[in-house]
């Protein structure tokens, strides 16, 4: 596969992305709860539209310094506008593999980024570089095969889902990097790993169940067309599995548990 379309295949579709807008360190990124502190300097790669790094500079504050990159410049663009303001946070349009800056950070944060890169090893190379000795890379991704749904959903998203996964492994992305961060880790130099789950679990008796248990059907809608004019599903199964998963959301779904990872490790000092 071309370099050119592996880029391609990253890009982030230009659209609102819900999924990316109610994203907190909270809600999507509590790992980082064990770090963050008033005066830290953190380096978001990957930031997208910026949600979960305002929510980094909120609890770092004034006297802190939050740094947030990513490839595509409408969403650095996005990030920008909705910044509002806060001190010590900038964004800037870069690329992991060859991004620099004389600035060493406490903290390097990678939020489910690492899935949408082919070289994901020669990142993870980058991002430790950039950590100062004593501090902390803190990585969370998926392992996009040990998704679980109860009861199972229709089979047309099925067959989206499947296709979403041949898609992005025809790529050369990782749909089980999850699980593959730590021997990672350990291949760039960090000498201890700590790996903790952080599985996004979603019940019918939640009040956001419809809205969590969505995520596929967004994916379907802001993904979907590249599976489609990359000939991997047709128009109609892709509207078919947005349309019948919808009903099992709003009908038979009981439960989905996307299998999520905190793999972690501090810079030698």
């Amino acid at each position: 596969m071309a370099d050119q379309s592996i880029t391609d295949r990253a890009k982030m579709p230009v659209a609102y992305n819900p999924v990316l807008e109610r994203r907190t360190v909270e809600n999507a990124n509590r790992n980082l709860l064990t770090y963050l502190r008033p005066g830290l300097s953190v380096l978001d790669v990957g930031c997208g539209s910026g949600a979960i790094t305002r929510s980094i500079a909120e609890k770092t504050g004034p006297t802190g310094y939050v740094l947030g990159i990513d490839p595509s410049p409408t969403l650095i663009e996005q990030a920008t506008q909705q910044a509002h303001t806060l001190p010590g946070l900038s964004f800037q349009q870069a690329d992991v593999y060859s991004f620099d800056t004389t600035e060493r950070f406490d903290l390097v944060t990678c939020a489910r980024t690492l899935q949408w890169l082919a070289q994901p090893k020669a990142a993870l190379l980058t991002m430790k570089r950039l950590v100062k000795p004593g501090g902390y890379l803190a990585i969370l991704d998926f392992n996009h095969e040990k998704i679980t749904w109860t009861p199972e959903p229709p089979q047309a998203m099925r067959l989206f889902y499947d296709a979403f996964l041949r898609w992005r492994q025809d790529a050369g992305f990782d749909n089980a990097i999850a699980d593959n961060l730590k021997e990672l880790m350990y291949d760039v130099g960090f000498p201890t790993v700590q790996v903790s789950e952080q599985f996004e679990r979603t019940q019918k008796s939640e009040s956001d169940f419809s809205v969590v248990s969505r995520l596929w059907s967004e994916v379907a809608e802001l993904r979907g067309p590249q599976l489609v004019e990359s000939g991997y599903i047709t128009e109609s199964q892709r509207q078919l599995a947005i349309t019948e998963y919808d009903y099992w959301i709003a009908t038979t779904g009981e439960s989905m548990t996307v299998y999520l990872l905190a793999v972690e490790a501090q810079h030698p000092v």
